[in-house]
């Protein structure tokens, strides 16, 4: 007995790392592998105003490092003011910084940061996933710097004879393409054990276990903990991150909020799993034994027997309800909602079964009458001991007794 319980609780306890486990890879795959994930990241970066500012910051530096700005203003100006080319160029540079975020800021800027991202994850993802890996992956500024320089006064030509190494910001070489790759099929398949091994654990210790609607509460609490436990160590992985980048220059002010942005859909699968784990113990709650949980099964349990077809639409509006919602990734997934769908008819064409089962002739509910305090008291416990009766806990002598010594003599009786 000792050894079956000794199990159980090992067997949650590598369930619960393994689910940990598996939230940081579904976030790393999601986050790296899809192209729209990556895109809806990266804007959401350049919508922040502090990273747009520094982003702004980065392509000046860029733009006004080169000669091509200072060579190109001397060709404007007149040949006795040929060096004034260089201090104009700097009071330019001081012009544009000032107005980086908000040139940045624009929908035309947006788009084309979004366009370049897709384009270098796409050949990023393209390149990792083939046979050959070679050449660098780069994201292409060069719309963002013709804006910039377009802001600014400078003409499109400043920007065309820049170097392609200046207007564009190399995402990974080739050297390392090969290691991505290995990286890559090594991913998948842990994805896939993660997966395969939790389902085990949390399986083998409902079915070591004597109480397994106890189990499952507990697989739940489990399911809720690893949750929790994913957004604490984000926290204290932003905080490490955080501190680390915030020794490079100008890194300061954008590290929390870039950390923050890249870790959002993180936050999305810890929601996620703790939204299932509250559904999970709702179920299982109410297919317990409990006084309360016996009494909601008793009150619909007319609605159960004679209006199934709308007990039914219930849970499909509910489900609707939830989708439109959409509190987390998994609700606005067609598997998540399909597998929960599945899941929660199950469920309640379980519990309608089980429910009829014990109270097969209950009539409708009748309108409530509020009771005193004492009154109250006694007539939930009489609810208490016609629930032990009909689930042949109590004879009808036994539940007779016990009833005539709560009313007649107004105390509680004896446990059975």
């Amino acid at each position: 007995m000792r050894g079956r319980s000794i199990g159980v609780v090992a067997l949650l306890v590598v369930g619960t790392l393994l689910w940990t486990a598996l939230g940081f890879a579904v976030w790393a795959n999601r986050q790296a592998l899809n192209s729209d994930n990556w895109v809806d990241t990266s804007s959401a970066l350049l919508e922040d105003d502090e990273i747009r500012t520094a982003v702004g910051l980065f392509i000046i530096d860029r733009l006004y490092q080169s000669d091509a700005v200072e060579a190109r203003l001397a060709e404007v100006l007149p040949p006795q003011l040929v060096q004034l080319a260089k201090p104009a160029a700097q009071g330019l540079k001081q012009i544009a910084q000032r107005n980086a975020g908000r040139v940045l800021g624009t929908d035309a800027a947006l788009s084309a940061w979004e366009t370049a991202n897709r384009a270098a994850h796409q050949i990023l993802h393209r390149l990792v996933e083939s046979d050959v890996a070679s050449g660098d992956v780069e994201l292409n500024l060069a719309s963002l710097f013709e804006q910039m320089a377009a802001a600014t006064g400078l003409p499109e030509e400043a920007v065309a004879k820049l170097p392609p190494e200046v207007t564009s910001l190399e995402i990974a070489s080739g050297d390392n393409l090969e290691t991505a790759q290995d990286m890559l099929d090594l991913f998948k398949t842990i994805l896939w054990v993660l997966l395969i091994l939790t389902l085990a654990a949390f399986g083998a210790a409902i079915w070591l276990s004597r109480d397994r609607r106890s189990t499952i509460i507990k697989v739940a609490g489990c399911i809720i903990f690893a949750g929790v436990a994913l957004l604490a160590l984000r926290h204290l992985g932003g905080s490490l991150v955080t501190d680390s980048l915030a020794e490079a220059p100008n890194a300061h002010d954008v590290a929390d909020d870039a950390w923050g942005i890249a870790t959002s859909l993180l936050v999305d699968i810890s929601w996620g799993s703790i939204l299932f784990g509250l559904f999970l113990v709702t179920g299982a709650w109410l297919a317990g034994d409990g006084r309360r949980a016996t009494s909601v099964r008793r009150s619909s349990a007319y609605v159960l027997r004679e209006r199934p077809g709308a007990v039914r639409a219930g849970l499909g509006i509910a489900i609707l309800l939830l989708v439109i919602w959409g509190p987390v990734p998994w609700t606005q997934r067609w598997w998540g909602i399909l597998v929960f769908t599945v899941l929660a008819f199950a469920w309640l064409e379980w519990i309608r079964r089980r429910t009829l089962e014990e109270f097969p002739d209950e009539p409708a509910p009748s309108p409530a009458v509020r009771l005193p305090g004492r009154a109250r008291g006694r007539a939930d416990e009489l609810e208490r001991l016609d629930a032990l009766r009909l689930r042949g806990v109590l004879t009808q002598s036994e539940f007779d007794q016990q009833k005539a010594a709560l009313l007649g003599g107004g105390g509680r009786p004896a446990e059975a």
